[in-house]
């Protein structure tokens, strides 16, 4: 049974339902797309550093606005969802709570998160730790919109750009989402970002997240739209990297505008690929004369680096 019990919608002092389900990390990004096509807002991933191939999703609910059915719906949902990536999801719990302020309760979750050598996640609410003060820090509050870097995708891009800094280089950031793409290439030396994305919402969270690192506007600019909006903002030089952390069929849209804004010896950081669609990228970007730098691999999602020049 998909629902642990029946839930007494008359119970007014018990208005909310906190849903908690235990999941692989690698979901994280499918969950938010699923959620926004059911207009679910009130949710959180809590996300241990200590604790890498899991997270806990938290939903909190309208008591009298969920029966049984649809909850099992929602279920069913997430169920179906991890299934076409071959995992299976353990049991979840419903639980019935008095109001609760959930844009706040979530934050108790979030841990300090050091990416690569240099880089620290860092809730925007709270201090530096002592022990990671020598690390460049990008302080985040992505409300309920958007990931918190625990992706594997997001942490190879952050890892790529670490061990090679992208000191002076023009960056485009394709599907910026929070935009801690684009703030970590301007923490490790970028001399601008042009970081673009079709969600209104994750444009208010790059700004949101920019002025808390104490970014300037001149150096990450942000546009609603997609690749063309970079062309038509980019300086005439064109841009140095291209970073695209978004799933494969939404590149192969836009790949064949990359040639547009890349400029001479310039690099494409492709990440949010599954492992088994490697070959099918390559054999999309081959015929269009990008030769492969770099494949990396985190559990089961893969980063590609292209470039038109030569290696």
């Amino acid at each position: 049974m998909l629902v642990e019990k029946t839930i007494d919608l008359q119970n007014s002092q018990f208005p909310w339902l906190r849903f908690e389900q235990e999941f692989p990390v690698e979901l994280e990004d499918s969950f938010y797309w699923l959620f926004s096509n059911l207009e679910i807002h009130r949710f959180s991933f809590e996300y241990d550093p200590n604790q890498t191939s899991t997270q806990t999703l938290y939903i909190w609910l309208p008591l009298n606005e969920w029966s049984v059915r649809e909850q099992e719906n929602l279920v069913q949902s997430l169920i179906s969802l991890a299934k076409t990536f071959d995992y299976t999801l353990p049991p979840c719990k419903w639980i019935q709570v008095k109001d609760e302020d959930w844009s706040l309760s979530w934050k108790k979750n979030w841990k300090p998160d050091p990416v690569g050598k240099s880089i620290l996640i860092l809730p925007a609410w709270l201090d530096v730790p002592e022990k990671f003060s020598e690390r460049k820090i990008i302080r985040l509050d992505p409300g309920s919109a958007f990931g918190t870097g625990s992706h594997p995708s997001t942490r190879l891009c952050i890892e790529a750009m670490d061990n090679n800094p992208p000191v002076g280089l023009a960056i485009a950031d394709i599907g910026c989402g929070s935009g801690i793409l684009s703030l970590t290439a301007l923490k490790l030396g970028a001399k601008s970002t042009f970081s673009v994305d079709t969600d209104s919402l994750a444009i208010s969270a790059t700004k949101t997240n920019s002025a808390l690192n104490d970014i300037s506007e001149n150096l990450l600019n942000v546009f609603l739209g997609s690749i063309e909006k970079v062309e038509a903002n980019m300086p005439r030089k064109k841009i140095d990297l291209v970073l695209c952390n978004i799933l494969a069929p939404v590149i192969k849209l836009i790949g064949p505008g990359f040639e547009k804004i890349i400029g001479q010896k310039g690099k494409v950081i492709l990440s949010g690929l599954l492992v088994e669609q490697i070959e099918e990228l390559k054999e999309f970007f081959l015929p269009l004369g990008w030769k492969i730098l770099e494949i990396k691999i985190k559990d089961q999602w893969a980063l590609m680096v292209l470039t038109l020049g030569s290696p």
